[in-house]
C-alpha cells in the first residue's frame, strides 16, 4: 500500500512539472517574448543549438542559413545546400565571412560532438549566430530537410 501511494505522489509530481514547464512555453510563445536568437537556441542545454525543425521553418520561410556538414567523411549523403567543410579547414573557410551570418553545423555523430566543436571554434572566432543541429542529419530528414548525395548537393 505504501509503494502504491509513493508511486501515485510521484506520478502526481511528474505529470504537474510538465505541465508547469508546458504552460511556461506557451506563455512566452503566446506573448512573443523569446527574441528570435534564443528561439533558435536549444534552451534545454548549454550548448548553442537549433532544432532541426526550426531550421525548416526558418529555411521554408527564405532566411538566410549557411549550413556546415562538420564531418571529417561525408559517407554518401549530405543536407541539401549544406557545404561540406571539416574542421581542420573551418578556420580558412570562415576568416573572410561576416561574423554575423547564421551558422548551423551538423554531423551524424551520437551527441553532435563533430557539429558542437565546430560551434565552439566559430564562437571563438566571433561568429554569435552559429548553432549546431540537435540530432544532426537523420534529425534533419525527420523534419523533411532534404538529404542528397554530393553529387546532386
Amino acid at each position: 500500500m505504501r509503494f502504491r501511494n509513493a508511486l501515485l505522489a510521484a506520478t502526481i509530481t511528474i505529470t504537474l512539472s510538465c505541465a508547469v514547464f508546458a504552460q511556461e512555453d506557451k506563455h512566452a510563445h503566446e506573448h512573443n517574448s523569446v527574441k528570435a536568437a534564443d528561439s533558435i537556441a536549444s534552451r534545454v542545454s548549454d550548448k548553442p543549438q537549433v532544432t532541426a525543425t526550426d531550421l525548416k521553418q526558418r529555411l521554408d520561410k527564405g532566411e538566410k542559413i549557411t549550413i556546415i556538414d562538420a564531418r571529417h567523411d561525408l559517407g554518401g549523403q549530405i543536407v541539401k545546400g549544406a557545404i561540406h567543410v571539416p574542421m581542420d579547414k573551418l578556420e580558412d573557410w570562415a576568416k573572410d565571412l561576416d561574423k554575423s551570418a547564421t551558422i548551423v553545423t551538423y554531423c551524424t555523430c551520437p551527441h553532435d560532438e563533430a557539429a558542437d566543436a565546430e560551434v565552439e571554434k566559430l564562437r571563438q572566432m566571433g561568429f554569435k549566430n552559429a548553432y549546431s543541429l540537435a540530432g544532426g542529419m537523420d534529425a534533419a530528414r525527420a523534419a523533411g530537410i532534404e538529404v542528397v548525395t554530393p553529387a546532386d548537393k
